[in-house]
This record gives C-alpha cells, sequence and structure tokens, in this order.
C-alpha cells in the first residue's frame, strides 16, 4: 500500500538514515548489505550488535545527538545559515537641562541593517517628556496624536512594534518635548539629564 501524504511529509530524511529506512549517499555497508551508523566519538555505548542496532539504541542515539546540537545553538544560533542574525540594541540620545523645558529632536542611524522591534525611554515620571514624532526610516511609528514617554519605559508593557528596516543609510528620528518638570528623589534644577531612546530587535551580526 502506498504512504500517504501525510505520512510523506512528516517523516526525516536524517532519522530514515538512521533508521535503516533508506540508504545515505555515503554510507557505511557490512558484508551483509545492511547500512550501520557511525556514533564515533560520543563515549557513549548503544551496544549495537553484529547485524543492525536495536530501535531503542537507535531512538537513544537520535535523542543524544539533538540534544548535542540544541547544545551547540545556544553558543552557535546562526549554525548552518547564510544569513547571521541575532538581537541588538540601539539608541539615540540628548542632553536636556532639568527644570527648563526645551523641544527633543535627536536622531541616528545604526552601523547594520536593524529591524526595531521594542522602544525603550529613560524618562522618570510621566508627563516628563511627550513625543509627537517617532520615525523610522522616515515612516512614522506614531501615526496619531501625542504620546507620553513613560508609555515606553523598561518596566511598561505593550511595546512591541512593527516598524522598517533600517540600513546604515537610514535614520531614526525621536522628536518631542521636555514639560520641565524636575522629579523628586534627588534630581536637581539645573543639573542635565540625558535622554535616551533605544530600540531593540533583530540585526545582521557586527564585527
Amino acid at each position: 500500500m502506498r504512504p500517504s501524504i501525510m505520512k510523506l511529509a512528516s517523516r526525516d530524511s536524517a532519522l530514515d538514515v538512521l533508521l535503516g529506512r533508506v540508504a545515505p549517499p555515503s554510507g557505511n555497508f557490512g558484508n551483509n548489505g545492511v547500512y550501520t551508523p557511525e556514533f564515533g566519538g560520543s563515549g557513549r555505548d548503544y551496544e549495537f550488535g553484529a547485524d543492525e542496532p536495536s530501535p531503542a539504541n537507535l531512538a537513544k542515539a537520535w535523542q543524544d545527538k539533538m540534544q548535542t546540537k540544541a547544545r551547540e545553538r545556544l553558543l552557535e544560533p546562526n549554525q548552518g545559515s547564510d544569513v547571521k542574525v541575532q538581537r541588538y540594541a540601539f539608541g539615540v540620545s540628548q542632553s536636556i537641562t532639568l527644570a527648563t523645558a526645551v523641544a527633543i529632536n535627536t536622531s541616528g542611524q545604526p552601523e547594520t541593517n536593524f529591524r526595531p522591534q521594542r522602544v525603550t525611554c529613560n524618562v522618570p515620571l510621566p508627563a516628563f517628556i511627550s513625543l509627537t514624532a517617532i520615525r523610522v526610516a522616515n515612516v512614522g511609528v506614531i501615526v496619531g496624536g501625542t504620546l507620553d514617554a513613560y508609555d515606553f519605559t523598561a518596566d511598561g508593557s505593550d511595546q512591541a512594534l512593527d516598524v522598517p528596516t533600517l540600513s546604515p543609510a537610514n535614520r531614526v528620528s525621536v522628536i518631542g518635548q521636555y514639560s520641565g518638570l524636575l522629579p523628586s528623589g534627588g534630581y536637581l534644577t539645573g543639573t542635565a539629564f540625558l535622554f535616551v531612546t533605544s530600540f531593540k530587535g533583530p540585526s545582521t551580526m557586527t564585527g
């Protein structure tokens, strides 16, 4: 009876080789013509017989192999991929003077291709800084109205965005207004405060 489409789709070609359902391109065949997979270097004894390993031993060997691959990907998540992508952060900043209202207009560009997915602002309290525009590659992230930068504090929620991918030729711009409000808790009138807006997301790896 022919196998169904679902059964064919669910087959794992590497597992088929291990279980002897198909022969590998350059298999190691004994005199009896049975393919015997090699598991050298693992330090594990699977007690393979003279003819072929038992299904239990093959399953154990496959499980160990997959566990090793999973651990390797913790160090090399791009293993086997032609495109090297990991998560990075990028920021723009502007120094303001506490208790002196001033316009916010800061911008910058990343050093590599970068797709922002989260915005974070380091404002200490609500109504400290309002935002009228965040532009990523000339595309407005704020599509109407004014936002409080406090919405984007580090411990905030619902900060996920879906915006264009930046290249080193594109810029991020953050536009708004510092209200002149002086926070309590050690902040002093006339001292400098570095307002930072950071963007986090996947990016091509840097050197």
